[in-house]
């Protein structure tokens, strides 16, 4: 079940997810503690009917994709999946009938860096990966965080901190999608710690794991301030959400009288993370020491491990950049994306299931690209306009209408618009190439054909 709701305050406060709604306060005491009670769940107990269908077999390590970017998501009878943002109606509020929903990004009242490194902390002993880069392959879990139950279809009034979508809340389910409502939890108290918590909780459901009435237990409903700490008990509790609400366990007991594990299932259906000491090995690509690179870049790392990869994490100046857990081999590929113009420092850091890193470091000055120099997109640009021709990219500008172009190019009419195309001897311009050119605005021309400029 899912961490969450509760009882509300008359109080309300209006947010804007899927139409404008009237959202409860969740139940407070005197002290601003919350108050949960069995309504809190937004996750159902029993198995989902999808259950019979499913394979347990374990992956070597799983992959958790927290992000605080929101989305949109469909909400149907089936198996959840990850990658198409597709979840289950076990989802979707109180009637179980709501068909979309449109997650928006984590309020900024919230320190993310700090809740990322909380969530990997929770998961720290287990083979389970955490990234905020959404993987291209293989299958994995993720967390969105941001807006309230509404966006899910719960009642206004439910103050739901959260939901799971699994397809088998006993078993692992390996493409599950974990909402975590952040405008719900504004306003209670150490609210980091408890969106922290209610994250690592939802995941915990998607990992084979029921709620657990010890107080500190992460799959309890002790709030963090009560319990002062979250983690997964490596000792036998009861079943139930709270000390004084125990009751039968779902997946079944591990110990006469109704007993669960959290430590021990997440070790069961995941397996720990593993002790060696020997870092994995890495070749950084691209780019070069002292290379010059525009705001949106690749930076591409070649790196292995005696025994199991967890990623490749570029960082700027020390702050996360970008990650990558689904190689090409043993390459890795990391888009940057609006860094800051100037002189950084970019470290790259491979790091294995056992947590060893190896890390290289090189300068690197950001800025934007002149004309006729290759680029990625507009914003490489000094123009913001890049240009793509049959042999790749270049900055370009508009000419005509009184615009004129450098010595050392011609202006050309692509379409209905004109571009300063470099002139022979560095580029040709032919007719009836295929080109397309990239605009702030998205608009896309044809005919420019060009050698790459010297």
């Amino acid at each position: 079940m899912s961490r969450f709701s509760h009882t509300l305050t008359l109080s309300t406060l209006a947010v804007s997810v899927l139409g404008t709604a009237a959202v409860a306060a969740p139940r407070v005491d005197a002290n601003g503690v919350v108050i949960r009670d069995e309504a809190s769940c937004g996750t159902t107990k029993v198995a989902s009917p999808h259950a019979a269908a499913l394979s347990f077999a374990a992956t070597p390590t799983k992959v958790v994709y927290l992000n605080k970017n929101g989305g949109t998501y469909n909400i149907v009878s089936g198996a959840t999946d990850s990658a198409t943002n597709t979840a289950d109606t076990i989802a979707a509020g109180d009637n179980r009938t709501h068909m979309g929903a449109v997650i928006p990004p984590i309020d900024a009242a919230f320190d993310w860096n700090y809740i990322v490194t909380c969530v990997r902390a929770h998961y720290k002993p287990y083979a389970v990966t955490i990234t905020e880069t959404e993987p291209t392959s293989g299958n994995y879990i993720e967390a969105v965080v941001g807006g309230t139950g509404s966006s899910t279809g719960w009642s206004a009034s439910s103050g739901i901190l959260g939901v799971a979508s699994a397809d088998n809340f006993c078993g692992v389910t390996e493409k599950g999608i974990a909402f975590s409502f952040s405008t719900n939890h504004i306003g209670i108290q150490k609210q980091n710690d408890e969106l922290c918590a209610t994250i690592a909780h939802e995941v915990g459901h998607l990992l084979a794991l029921e709620h657990e009435a010890t107080a500190i237990d992460t799959m309890s409903y002790v709030p963090f301030a009560s319990s002062g700490s979250k983690l997964f008990t490596t000792a036998n509790g009861k079943c139930g959400t709270t000390p004084t609400q125990t009751g039968q366990c779902s997946c079944g007991s591990v110990a006469a009288g109704n007993y669960t594990n959290s430590a021990m299932r997440l070790g069961q259906f995941v397996g720990l993370r593993p002790t060696e000491t020997e870092p994995p090995k890495l070749e950084l690509k691209s780019p070069g020491n002292g290379d010059k690179v525009p705001p949106t870049f690749a930076v591409t790392a070649v790196a292995s491990d005696n025994d199991t990869m967890e990623q490749v994490q570029v960082l700027i100046d020390n702050v996360p950049a970008g990650s990558s857990t689904a190689p090409n081999g043993t390459t890795y590929t990391i888009n940057v994306a609006n860094a800051a113009l100037g002189d950084h420092m970019l470290t790259v850091q491979a790091v294995d299931l056992a947590g060893n890193v190896t890390s290289k470091s090189i300068a690197l000055k950001i800025s934007k690209s002149a004309l006729g120099e290759t680029c990625l997109g507009n914003d490489g640009c000094n123009s913001n306009l890049c240009a793509t021709a049959e042999d790749g990219n270049f900055c370009s500008q508009v000419c005509g209408d009184g615009n004129s172009c450098p010595s050392d190019f011609s202006c050309e009419s692509v379409g209905t618009t004109s571009i300063c195309v470099p002139e022979e001897g560095g580029c040709s311009v032919a007719g009836k190439g295929s080109a397309s050119m990239l605009l702030l605005v998205g608009l896309t021309l044809f005919g420019v054909s060009r050698r790459r400029r010297r």
